[in-house]
């Protein structure tokens, strides 16, 4: 046998490949090892991004839950504070709606 086989010939860029089959599969197994490299790299990159970013979520979450509790006790309060003004503006009428109120509840509950 003289010559080697030879399995394709291209050109890439500027660079000509031309070689043998064992030429050839080493550089077919050095570029599997490259990206065999490349992908834990991206792997490790991806997952330490998704960390960070579920770390920014629950920082925000928490800031949002802690801004509704806030504005939940205001509103409350607000509330309350309404309610005590409306009973010392009109007494009698409170009583009478609280009596009332009382009445309605009550045959609701004889019912059952």
């Amino acid at each position: 046998m003289g010559k080697p086989y030879v399995l394709y010939q291209t050109d890439i860029g500027a660079n000509k490949m031309t070689g043998n089959y064992s030429e050839e599969m080493d550089a077919v197994k050095s570029d599997l090892v490259t990206l065999k490299s490349d992908l834990a790299n991206l792997t490790k990159s991806v997952k330490a991004d998704a960390q960070t970013n579920a770390a920014e979520l629950r920082e925000n979450a928490s800031i949002k839950l802690k801004a509704a509790q806030k504005n939940a006790m205001e509103a409350g309060t607000k509330s309350r504070e309404k309610a005590q003004l409306t009973i010392k503006k009109n007494p009698i009428a409170s009583i009478a709606a609280t009596a009332g109120l009382g009445l309605i509840v009550g045959a609701l509950m004889a019912r059952r």
